[in-house]
């Protein structure tokens, strides 16, 4: 059985929250949920679940669902109620030769990359296992929220985020790194969202970008992603599933990408504090970066935001607010014009 805790942090009658379902733990499956709802407004509700023999968390209002699992600390499954997960799940949990275990979904890095040897100790790869793998606590809060809390790493910050749907129906991830302990670390908070593939994803661009094209190539970039300008500011690819790894990153104007799949934009958005961002050059740096695994086995794209580099002192923290939206489009055609006007306004206003 799926086990209600809450809505809006307050303990409510099983009975008023959901109907009984059935649970099979090998995989999820979609449940007939019922969620207290009135006028077409639905309260916030977080239950119990298993997710592929993982103790997990449903978080519903009612139209959109989220499922955390914090044995992985990862959000592993965000769609519409009843539809499909748009994130991409791995079909195994297998180690790599490097002992990291690319499960999908949704998770937290320190960024940039090229520091990890200086964060953690490993040059350019696995991930903090602190951060990425490690069981997380998580403690249902009030106000319909769930807060899953990081072991600490070795560069002495733990990340906390707190889960939620807001009024508005966004899906709210509030990440916060706080410093505990050690030395001052100069680092940004990542947020890596590993989705299942679509057909086209809508970056925002600076029209007065100092990269070629209006975007870099951050190491190769394979020509066989369909990559263009349908707008000055901006920019469009269709992914192939074709080659290895292929990643760029963009000076976007505003934090904000959107994977488009059947007629609908997954939309993510944070603020774009003012600073220097990690990878690119001074004042050029990228809050917006996008990744496309092209492995036929394996195929699946990151929409990446982060923040602007921090220096982390004991006692500091710093949070990268990310939130998700499910927009219907006017056409289920990704290359027309009034899919392409649609999402650039969700992305940039206007």
């Amino acid at each position: 059985m799926i086990r209600p805790i809450s809505a809006f942090g307050t303990r409510l009658r099983p009975a008023a929250l959901f109907a009984a379902l059935s649970l099979v733990s090998a995989a999820p499956v979609a449940h007939s949920q019922m969620v207290l709802c009135e006028n077409g407004q639905c309260l916030p509700a977080i239950s119990t679940m298993t997710y592929f023999n993982r103790p997990a968390y449903k978080l519903t209002d009612g139209k959109t669902e989220a499922i955390i699992v914090p044995q992985i600390g990862r959000i592993m499954s965000f769609g519409k109620v009843g539809g499909p997960n748009l994130l991409w799940n791995s079909a195994s949990s297998q180690s790599s030769g490097s002992g990291w275990q690319n499960y999908g979904g949704d998770k937290n890095w320190l960024a940039p990359q090229s520091w990890w040897k200086t964060f953690h100790g490993t040059d350019g790869w696995p991930p903090d296992p602190a951060h990425d793998g490690q069981p997380h606590a998580v403690e249902v809060i009030s106000g319909g929220k769930l807060q899953m809390t990081s072991p600490l790493s070795p560069t002495g910050i733990r990340f906390i985020r707190t889960l939620y749907f807001d009024d508005k129906g966004q899906f709210v991830i509030e990440q916060t790194a706080r410093k505990e302990k050690g030395g001052m670390v100069r680092a940004s908070i990542w947020s890596i969202t590993q989705t299942a593939p679509g057909d086209a994803v809508f970056l925002p661009m600076n029209p007065q970008s100092p990269y070629k094209n209006g975007y870099y190539k951050i190491g190769k970039w394979s020509e066989s992603h369909r990559t263009e300008a349908v707008a000055p500011n901006l920019l469009r690819i269709v992914p192939a599933s074709a080659g290895g790894g292929s990643k760029i990153g963009l000076d976007s104007p505003v934090s904000a990408l959107a994977s488009v799949r059947d007629g609908m934009a997954f939309v993510q958005k944070s603020a774009l504090p003012k600073g220097q961002y990690p990878d690119g050059a001074d004042g050029a740096g990228f809050p917006v970066e996008f990744y496309v695994n092209g492995d036929p086995k394996t195929y699946y794209y990151e929409l990446e935001l982060l923040g602007p580099l921090h220096n982390f002192v004991n006692g500091s923290k710093w949070t990268h607010t990310v939130r998700w939206s499910l927009h219907d489009l006017p056409s289920k055609d990704a290359l027309s014009s009034e899919v392409g006007a649609a999402v650039g306004k969700l992305l940039l206003g206007g």
